[in-house]
C-alpha cells in the first residue's frame, strides 16, 4: 500500500494551505479531526504542530506520535509538551492540563479519542464521562482563547454517522465544533471541512511526496 512519507522536508508540503487550516482551527475552540488511518492522522497533526508557534500540550493516548518521537523519526519542537496518560495518572494529568490551559493561549491535542475511550473501557458511563471531560476542557480553553483538537480513527457507518474504529462508539459531537475529515488520493492529502450532517463545506488539497512506509 502507498502511504505518505513521514519526512519533514518542507518542500513536500504546502505551508500556505496548512496555515489556512490552522486559521480555521484557531477560529473555534473545539475541533474534530477524523481519519480512517492512524498514520495519515499523525502526519497531519505533526504538520500542524510545525505550522504554529503556539504552545502545545499533546495528550498521546495511542502512543503512535510518542513512538515516532522516541525513535527520532519526529523531532519534538520547542514549546510542545508530550503526555502519555495512563489509568493511574489520568486525573492528575487532567488537572495539570486544565491549569495550563487557563493560564495562557495554547493548543491541546487529544490523540486519540479511541485511546481515551480505551482508558475508560471498564466504566459503563464512559461516553458521558469523556464528554464531560471534553466540555470542561473546552470551557477553560475558551477563557484563554485556546483551542482543542480531538483526533480519532473513524469510519462512516450507514445511518449512524461517524463512529470510532473497532469500538463502534459515536464520535463526540457538539454544535460549536469544526469538523475535519482526512483522506488520501494518490500523493495528495485531502482535508475536508464538513458540517454536523457531513455535508462538505470546503476541501483543501495538499500535495505531499508519496512513498512506501
Amino acid at each position: 500500500m502507498i502511504h505518505l512519507a513521514l519526512n519533514k522536508n518542507p518542500e513536500q508540503y504546502s505551508d500556505e494551505d496548512f496555515s489556512r487550516i490552522m486559521k480555521i482551527i484557531e477560529s473555534d475552540t473545539l475541533n474534530s479531526i477524523m481519519c480512517y488511518d492512524s498514520f495519515l492522522k499523525t502526519i497531519f497533526l505533526n504538520k500542524l504542530i510545525l505550522t504554529t508557534n503556539t504552545p502545545i500540550f499533546y495528550l498521546d493516548f495511542d502512543l503512535l506520535y510518542s513512538g515516532y518521537v522516541i525513535s527520532n523519526i519526529i523531532s519534538l519542537r520547542n514549546g510542545v509538551t508530550l503526555y502519555s496518560p495512563t489509568k493511574g495518572d489520568w486525573i492528575k494529568t487532567l488537572k495539570t492540563i486544565l491549569l495550563k490551559l487557563s493560564e495562557n493561549k495554547s493548543m491541546l491535542i487529544i490523540d486519540s479519542l479511541n485511546g481515551l475511550f480505551n482508558l475508560h473501557n471498564e466504566k459503563k458511563d464512559a461516553g458521558r464521562l469523556i464528554n464531560s471531560y471534553i466540555m470542561l476542557l473546552s470551557c477553560v480553553a475558551k477563557m484563554s482563547n485556546s483551542c482543542i483538537i480531538l483526533s480519532s480513527v473513524t469510519r462512516k457507518k450507514n445511518d449512524e454517522g461517524w463512529v470510532l474504529s473497532v469500538t463502534g462508539r459515536h464520535v463526540i459531537e457538539s454544535k460549536k465544533m469544526t469538523r475535519f475529515q482526512l483522506d488520501q488520493i494518490h500523493s495528495n492529502l485531502i482535508v475536508n471541512v464538513i458540517d454536523e450532517k457531513s455535508n462538505l463545506k470546503q476541501s483543501i488539497k495538499i500535495p505531499i511526496k508519496s512513498d512506501i512506509f
